[in-house]
């Protein structure tokens, strides 16, 4: 076991030497050629590595306890989506440099190679698929749970004072990238509301989905489309410092209450400001993604031709449609073609027109194809 530790920290210092000098420096090409003698030694048939919560988990046996290179190289999966890494007997040389390469790389995905598959561990996977998500399309019910669940984990007890777990939540926005590129209904990885006190998980997670489809419609992609989600799942954070008495209220706020909501752009800005390692437009849409395209909307800034940033205009469609997709305790559901007329009207003024026409065309067109035509609004 010590020589399979040593193996995952030499692959992790050649992944760290790959970000940080050119593909043809030396130092790229000895690294990759240790990490290949290593394995050479180690693997009789196959390595199987999996990421199982925070654990590197070696040929089933959990790698636990602190190991600076082992957290490196599991911080890096889950960068890249990625919980499973199975190298076989036969592995070549150029498989493990392009391998190293692929896993440095901050954007863009992994590519096949003959004896190194990648894919996740998660419930209803049946196990790790080649190349990223792989699961039927009855596991993505389980997949969408598992997805709510670690975002409500990684946010338990959330404080000023308490640090988020960026690599868990870069993990989730991952998966979903992942899973959007393989053409599953976005219909379909959109989750309903079941009770008051999850709506803001359920929400964050659906705005995600909507703002990576988006920005993918849009044509970005690799680390922009990771950016995108990652500050559309942490656009509401601000939420989580309001009471639940004021976010779970069934009827009319009060002047004290209503000012206290329109308030949580403010504080989740404030709040992602201070998080180590969070990408610096999470904290701008998190403070713009209630500000309107002509300038108007809260927070009410001193000078009002400040125009949103595009992902703050992208996550305030998708905030919109979905808001008004869900069910809420003081207001029925719409179906999705009152919300796409609503959000048509307020083109212009409240969205960037461009971008409901992109929305509106792409939502119609990816859904189309569903047999049942479109599906009713998301209820409890």
């Amino acid at each position: 076991m010590d020589l399979l530790k040593n193996f995952i920290s030499v692959l992790t210092i050649a992944i760290s030497n790959c970000s940080l000098y050119a593909k043809e420096h030396e130092l790229i090409e000895e690294s990759a050629g240790r990490v290949f003698s290593i394995l050479r030694e180690v693997v009789q048939e196959q390595i199987e590595l999996m990421v199982i919560d925070n654990d590197l988990v070696i040929n089933k046996v959990p790698m636990r306890g602190a190991w600076l290179h082992g957290n490196k190289f599991v911080r890096r999966l889950k960068q890249k989506g990625i919980s499973r890494v199975d190298f076989s007997k036969g592995v070549t040389l150029p498989e493990i440099r392009q391998f190293i390469t692929d896993i440095s790389k901050n954007d863009g995905g992994v590519a096949n190679y003959p004896h190194i598959k990648t894919g996740i561990v998660a419930v209803g996977t049946g196990g790790g698929g080649t190349g990223g998500v792989d699961f039927a399309l009855d596991g993505i019910s389980d997949f969408k749970e598992e997805q709510i669940e670690k975002l409500q984990a990684a946010c338990h007890g959330i404080s000023p004072f308490k640090q988020l777990k960026m690599s868990d939540l870069e993990e989730i926005v991952a998966r979903f990238v992942a899973t959007i590129s393989r053409e599953i209904s976005i219909l379909k990885l959109l989750s309903p509301v079941k009770t008051y006190s999850n709506y803001t998980y359920v929400h964050s997670i659906n705005v995600a989905v909507l703002s990576i489809f988006q920005a993918e419609a849009l044509g970005l992609k690799g680390k922009l489309l990771h950016d995108i989600g990652l500050a559309a799942l942490l656009h509401d954070v601000g939420k989580l410092f309001i009471a639940k008495e004021v976010l779970e209220k069934n009827g009319p706020l009060d002047k004290k209450e209503f000012e206290a909501i329109t308030n949580h752009p403010s504080y989740g800005a404030a709040y992602l400001a201070k998080i180590d390692g969070v990408i610096r437009i999470a904290p701008i849409v998190a403070f713009e993604h209630h500000r309107k395209y002509d300038g108007s909307g809260y927070p009410q800034l001193t000078v009002n031709e400040k125009t949103q940033h595009l992902f703050s205009q992208i996550v305030a469609v998708s905030d919109f449609f979905d808001a008004l997709r869900s069910w809420r305790p003081y207001r029925k559901s719409l179906d999705v073609n009152e919300v796409l007329a609503l959000m048509k009207k307020n083109a212009g003024t409240d969205f960037n027109p461009h971008l409901v026409d992109s929305f509106t065309r792409t939502f119609l067109m990816a859904t189309a194809s569903e047999e049942a035509g479109v599906e009713p609004a998301l209820n409890s």
